[in-house]
């Protein structure tokens, strides 16, 4: 699978990985793993409400908000749990 990211998401990595980069390595590897085999990850649930049908990726503490097809995961978010649901 091919992978992509938003501005926005491109933005909060350099962030997490500037202050934290043992969680960006963790992000990065939730990422990577999910699009190797998507079947078999179990941190992965499809979320309600204003997020519609995307779906989140929990790596560590941080929330990975995505939506993927066939060929693409699309990734629009990426939050620390406190924060991820909150805007």
């Amino acid at each position: 699978m091919e992978i992509k990211y938003s501005e926005k998401a491109v933005k909060q990595f350099k962030k997490i990985h500037k202050g934290d980069r043992k969680s960006a390595a963790i992000i990065l590897q939730s990422i990577e793993t999910y699009a190797v085999k998507p079947s078999r990850s179990v941190n992965v649930k499809v979320l309600k409400g204003k997020y519609g049908n995307l779906k989140r990726l929990r790596a560590g503490n941080y929330r990975i908000i995505f939506e993927d097809d066939k060929n693409v995961i699309l990734i629009y978010e990426i939050k620390h749990r406190q924060e991820a649901y909150h805007d």
